[in-house]
């Protein structure tokens, strides 16, 4: 099984959140692992599809583009990280994984990319609970994950010094695959090449996927009246603040 990657350029919040779902949903050669690499449009942040949007419109940017993730986890603040996305078929024995052990194993891939450009990484271990920053906002409800980097959670990629996190990502299956959605904090990474991290990503992933080989594709050209129906779905009030 190959991975095939690209670079998708740059999109508002809803559009991105759409070319996710069709990268899971819609991709041309379904039977290829996937890995999606994106920007955003100016002032974007992105919420865990659990998430209450009247609490999340409170911690974003006023004025900022929200869109809700159909993956999980918190709020991300999309202004200064490297976003990805990745589509494993159903063919992959990864679909059927523990879902921890995918999350580590993609992230094993980017704290190893991480150290040979030089930038020290780890994974935040799953026994270390005393010394994880509190993630659940105290005046957050009940049900909502909070902010996305207020804290690292088992198998995130930290800083091994400071433990700050600087990799997350949330994922959910269905019937066409596994999507997982993940976010580095360029911050927090400090002095990176990111154009060099792309590619050596998409290689370092392939091995943990086990693919035969990586290469480069053009983004794919996905049906325009289908790509229109799901960035309106996705941007949506409907979709948006559902809960």
């Amino acid at each position: 099984m190959t991975l095939e990657h690209f670079d998708d350029g740059r999109f508002g919040a809803a559009e991105n959140m759409a070319r996710d779902v069709l990268l899971l949903e819609a991709y041309p050669r379904p039977e290829v692992l996937r890995l999606r690499h994106y920007d955003w449009e100016p002032d974007c942040f992105s919420f865990g599809y659990s998430q209450c949007h009247e609490w999340i419109a409170g911690q974003a940017v006023k004025g900022a583009s929200l869109a809700r993730r159909p993956t999980g986890g918190g709020l991300v603040d999309h202004r200064r990280d490297w976003t990805y996305a990745i589509a494993i078929p159903l063919a992959h024995p990864f679909y059927h994984a523990d879902a921890l052990a995918v999350y580590r194993s993609v992230h094993e891939a980017i704290a190893a990319v991480l150290e040979s450009l030089g930038r020290p990484a780890a994974l935040q271990p799953p026994d270390d609970d005393a010394d994880i920053p509190l993630i659940f906002p105290t005046a957050a409800p009940k049900r909502v994950r909070g902010l996305c980097f207020a804290g690292a959670e088992t198998y995130d990629v930290i800083d091994p010094v400071s433990r700050k996190k600087i990799a997350g990502a949330a994922m959910k299956r269905n019937k066409s695959g596994l999507l997982m959605q993940g976010s580095i904090d360029k911050i927090t990474a400090g002095e990176v090449d990111w154009q060099a991290f792309g590619g050596r990503f998409a290689c370092e992933l392939g091995d943990k996927l086990s693919a035969d080989g990586d290469r480069v594709v053009a983004p794919p050209d996905y049906p325009p009246d289908k790509l229109a129906e799901t960035i309106a779905k996705l941007g949506s009030d409907d979709w948006n603040k559902r809960r």
